[in-house]
């Protein structure tokens, strides 16, 4: 077989009998089929198995799984990065229509998520003092949806008042996200 078609259609060489109490890592974003049919574009692998790496691999669902299990949630949905969480965390929450509040130290691609795609989608984010703690109640409005806090500051390093916050978002029934990374 010429060396480009062994580079396709490689032999698995690894026994699958082989178990260990740790999780191997497993990389791949495609996934094979003994056939088409087979084939199911579905994120919940517990009813249709492994279709493709988006929607997590092994690894990645025994993460998010002991995650869950660890802090007593339902579910846990990793991401592959930071902008991805940061993201999904605004979709969750915001929609046409709705506020936000985003302090003005926020990490760069923060705001910019908020200046790009939010505006676009009709979502309005406004920026805020990052010392501000209780008096961020006073900029809670009857549409707003996510009140985003980052503590430690990136860059500028203050810590915000997060249970003061958090205090005034809760008695408005506002969901509050933490980037403390």
């Amino acid at each position: 077989m010429h060396w480009r078609s062994k580079l396709l259609h490689t032999a698995t060489r690894t026994s699958s009998d082989f178990r260990s109490l740790a999780t191997p890592v497993y990389r791949g974003s495609t996934v094979l089929f003994d056939k088409a049919a087979d084939v199911i574009d579905d994120w919940r692998q517990d009813k249709h198995g492994y279709t493709y790496g988006l929607y997590g691999t092994p690894t990645v669902l025994e993460l998010g799984a002991r995650i869950a299990e660890i802090e007593g949630a339902h579910h846990c949905f990793i991401v592959p990065g930071g902008q991805a969480a940061i993201t999904t965390a605004y979709l969750a929450f915001c929609s046409a229509g709705s506020h936000g509040l985003v302090p003005w130290s926020a990490y760069g691609p923060t705001k910019e998520v908020a200046a790009g795609l939010l505006r676009r989608l009709g979502i309005e984010i406004e920026t805020y003092d990052p010392l501000i703690g209780a008096g961020i109640a006073k900029l809670i409005r009857p549409n707003t949806a996510l009140i985003w806090t980052e503590s430690p500051g990136s860059v500028t390093m203050e810590i915000q008042d997060v249970p003061a916050i958090v205090a005034a978002a809760k008695a408005r029934g506002v969901a509050v996200a933490l980037d403390n990374t």
